[in-house]
């Protein structure tokens, strides 16, 4: 009894290692299909272009090691083109591991400390404008920074090994420390006076007008009793080229405006738009903010973003000493980024074009090896000593 159990045991053991020792390759080749490794090379793209809008804005100095990032994640795209799985794969766990470390720099100095930066900064004056909306919207921007914290840290706690859970947990503490930041400036907006909030709408109206659009532009530059005149107005006073228009009886088809003006249906929403102006006008005048963005949300596209760009430029404006106070204008890359825009040209446009293959790039020769030209030059050299012999 006692020799068989010895020799099922005997038996057993040489088994028991064989399957052990294939286990990294059965792991390996488990990362190393065309499906699993298609999904992570787009999860990695996804990484990368979210990154692109915090080095462009904030890592210039970070720019070469974005570049490594990218050039490991270009060169696993080639190798699933050449159905190398494994070698794709490989590379694309490479670039993650370097963009871990990028990724948390950027999180902790450029998002984590400037939004704190900027709530702490704003907090001295939304404490003495005493509006309560005001202060709501800083502890708000207080609790989302707070929460993108904790994200990092877990993140940075995290295994080690486990790069795009890291990945994930910064991405998440950049979106709250955005929201972060949009609170704060949301903040400044409802902590002004009724005076300095007509004179934000009337420069976005500014913007507006830059941009082409006819919204609100026969207000702008008007005050007292210009305005009051502007106000009161009625629509067939009132034309493009400024010049009295002829009401037409009623019943009467509207031929000749239709030659002067454009069509019927533009007519229509000329007359549409010139009443919203109209509604604009009294409630700014009166002071009815939130009533009169229901109506701009209807012409003014992006209203959110330009409300806010318009609150940081005439703070600035009125500032005063550039030296002194707040510096607003260091504001308005963080309100860009915010709404994950450029501020310049792409960083990943800047360098994608210059990134080559591994296999084409040359590599450099041992000291003291011939270079294939040199071999055929020493050997016309020898010659001739060859045949005076």
């Amino acid at each position: 009894m006692l020799n068989k159990k010895n020799t099922g045991c005997s038996l057993l053991i040489p088994i028991v290692v064989w399957v052990l020792s294939l286990m990294p390759a059965v792991g390996a080749l488990a990362y190393s299909d065309q499906t699993t490794t298609e999904r992570i090379l787009n999860e990695n793209k996804s990484f990368i272009d979210f990154m692109d809008v915090s080095i462009t804005n904030f890592g210039e100095e970070r720019k070469d090691l974005f570049k490594e990032v990218y050039r490991n994640h270009f060169n696993a795209e080639v190798a699933f083109l050449q159905s190398d799985y494994k070698g794709a794969f490989k590379r694309l766990y490479e670039s993650q591991g370097r963009h871990v470390g990028l990724f948390a720099e950027m999180v902790r100095d450029s998002y984590l400390e400037g939004s704190k930066d900027i709530l702490d900064s704003i907090a001295p004056e939304i404490i003495r404008s005493k509006n309560s909306r005001a202060k709501l919207y800083l502890t708000l921007g207080y609790r989302d920074r707070a929460v993108g914290f904790n994200h990092y840290t877990i993140g940075t706690a995290s295994n080690p090994k486990l790069h795009s859970y890291k990945i994930y947990k910064y991405i998440e503490s950049v979106k709250m420390a955005r929201r972060a930041k949009r609170y704060a400036f949301l903040a400044l907006y409802e902590s002004r006076t009724g005076e300095m909030k007509r004179k934000i709408f009337n420069h976005l109206f500014e913007m507006e007008r830059e941009s082409g659009s006819p919204f609100y532009n026969r207000f702008l530059a008007k005050n007292g009793d210009l305005f009051l005149n502007e106000l009161n107005r009625e629509y067939y006073d009132y034309t493009p080229e400024g010049t009295a228009a002829e009401k037409p009886a009623e019943g009467t088809p509207e031929t000749k405006s239709d030659r002067e003006y454009g069509s019927f249906e533009k007519k229509t929403e000329r007359r549409v738009r010139f009443r919203a102006e109209k509604t604009v006008a009294h409630l700014l005048l009166t002071e009815e903010f939130e009533k009169a963005e229901d109506t701009i949300r209807e012409y003014v596209e992006d209203f959110n973003y330009k409300m806010i760009k318009a609150t940081i430029e005439m703070l600035a404006a009125e500032s005063g000493e550039p030296g002194g106070g707040i510096e607003y204008k260091k504001f308005l890359l963080h309100h860009t980024d915010n709404y994950v825009r450029f501020s310049r040209e792409s960083a990943l446009s800047s360098f994608s074009g210059t990134v080559k293959v591994e296999d084409s790039v040359e590599k450099e020769k041992p000291a003291g090896e011939k270079k294939p030209g040199n071999e055929t030059a020493e050997h016309a050299k020898e010659e001739p000593a060859e045949a005076k012999k």
